[in-house]
């Protein structure tokens, strides 16, 4: 005769979830039982009744799902069972074997519960695409509807370049001398957190006018150094600080300054001799996702792993205080198959080293290139060889080094979606078949966000699992009573 239990498992054998908070249906559909079975099997009464135990939860799952899961009896990890059902209803191609996603996942899930009483700060280096807040704007946005507006985050003080702009923002400026590796400039490696550096006289300016007045708080990163000037912050025209740049010796520094109650333009301007600034950071006091985009024209892997001072970038880094750190970049290095060859993995290792050691506590995520199109020989769009042999690269490093990878190349259909795209009416990318449309880019940064958010789906449906796999069983007592074991 079949048990109680596997009767009421098997009633709900036919139970069909399609989804729930964004778990995936059959992934809910165990969840679901596991937490009914757990819960309220112990309050039916009768001198058997007791939580499950161990046993219980696998013979549960063997019923619902109509699997047999091979556990043995030296399993080390019983949970396995369920991360294989996940790993197998993966949708998005957001790699993450050694859970190094899991620190940050933590941070979100507190922010979802109202826990956390700080922002959460995602830093995303990128390369053209990125310049003018694509992609990544679309991220920011579906991250703050979902955990928290924490605020703007980074913007270059000006723009280095024509088409430099970041969503919800407008950057005037005048007076300022750009460096930058990306410009094809030799500077002394002292790059600020976005990979420029200004460096201005007195009447230099940079105002940034708001669209969301929410904001509460600026922070300025620049550079204090022997014989510095000064500069001044006003929120609409209205001084609110002033600060010192000069120190006996150089030195990476961050400053925060409050805004105004429904400040509209936020401004710096140099007052007196030389000031060196990198750019503003804006922020909401309340908690929240802040999703700074650090896209530079023309940036590889080398823009990071070479060209900028170590010790400074991460002094910068660790200012910011990220909780997550994207590296997006590859269109750039596809263009010359012997550095992808001879050298990108050595450089993308050396990066990844670089993020780890400035801000150890920060979760990294390798973002591949989208894909590419150039001209074949008989006219037609296809991808360069490169594009994929960058992606198995980086795939390759990412899992070696333990950090997060995402296929933003598969994820978008493969080789020869920039011909589909550039096909299509309107057109998802433009005539390099490189640069993505607005709609476009608005696809990439949907599925970084969906790739984002399976995974922490199935980080909460994990910590769930081993909550309950830690609760003891309960047996009989004396009269009746029921104890814990």
């Amino acid at each position: 005769m079949a048990s109680p239990l596997r009767k009421a498992a098997a009633s709900l054998q036919s139970v069909r979830v399609p989804r729930i908070a964004g778990i995936p249906g059959p992934a809910a559909t165990v969840l679901l039982a596991t937490l009914l079975f757990t819960q309220l099997l112990p309050l039916t009464g009768g001198p058997n009744a007791r939580s499950l135990s161990m046993s219980d939860f696998r013979r549960v799952f063997d019923v619902l799902e109509g699997r047999e899961f091979d556990f043995g009896t030296d399993v080390a990890d019983p949970l396995s069972p369920l991360a294989s059902l996940l790993a197998r209803e993966r949708k998005f191609p957001l790699i993450d074997p050694s859970g190094s996603l899991d620190r940050f996942f933590a941070v979100l899930q507190r922010a979802e519960s109202g826990q956390l009483k700080k922002q959460i700060h995602i830093l995303h280096y990128g390369d053209s695409p990125t310049t003018a807040d694509l992609i990544t704007a679309d991220v920011r946005e579906r991250m703050q509807a979902r955990f928290g507006n924490g605020g703007y985050g980074f913007n270059l003080i000006a723009p280095p370049w024509g088409w430099y702009q970041h969503r919800g923002i407008r950057i005037r400026a005048s007076g300022w001398n750009a460096v930058s590796p990306t410009l094809g400039m030799k500077g002394d490696g002292k790059y600020g957190l976005g990979g420029v550096s200004f460096d201005g006289h007195a009447g230099a300016y940079s105002e940034v006018t708001l669209q969301d007045h929410s904001q509460t708080h600026v922070r300025i990163y620049f550079q204090k150094q022997p014989g510095g000037g000064s500069f001044a912050i006003a929120a609409d025209g209205q001084v609110i600080a002033e600060t010192n740049t000069a120190a006996e010796q150089s030195a990476s520094a961050a400053e925060n300054y409050a805004i105004p109650p429904g400040a509209r333009t936020v401004s710096l301007r140099v007052r007196s001799g030389d000031v060196r600034v990198y750019g503003m950071e804006f922020s909401r006091s309340r908690p929240g996702i802040i999703y700074s985009s650090l896209g530079l024209n023309g940036a590889n892997t080398t823009t990071l792993s070479r060209s900028m001072e170590a010790a400074h970038w991460s002094q910068q880094l660790r200012e910011a205080d990220p909780q997550l750190v994207v590296i997006n970049y590859g269109t750039n290095e596809s263009v010359y198959g012997a550095f992808v060859t001879k050298y990108l993995e050595t450089e993308l290792r050396r990066l990844i080293e670089r993020v780890r050691n400035a801000v150890p506590n920060s979760a990294i995520l390798v973002m591949s290139p989208m894909d590419r199109g150039i001209r074949g020989e008989s006219g037609e769009i296809v991808t360069p060889e490169t594009i994929p042999d960058i992606v198995r690269i980086q795939e390759k490093v990412a899992a070696d080094m333990k950090v997060a990878f995402f296929n933003t190349y598969e994820a978008m259909g493969g080789a020869g979606t920039m011909a589909k795209w550039y096909k299509r009416t309107p057109r998802l990318v433009g005539g390099d078949y490189i640069h993505p449309m607005p709609a476009g880019a608005k696809l990439v940064g949907d599925l970084l966000f969906e790739g984002l958010n399976e995974q922490y789906q199935r980080y909460k449906l994990k910590e769930i699992q081993k909550s309950l796999a830690a609760k003891p069983a309960v047996t009989p007592g004396p009269a009746g009573r029921r104890k814990r074991v």
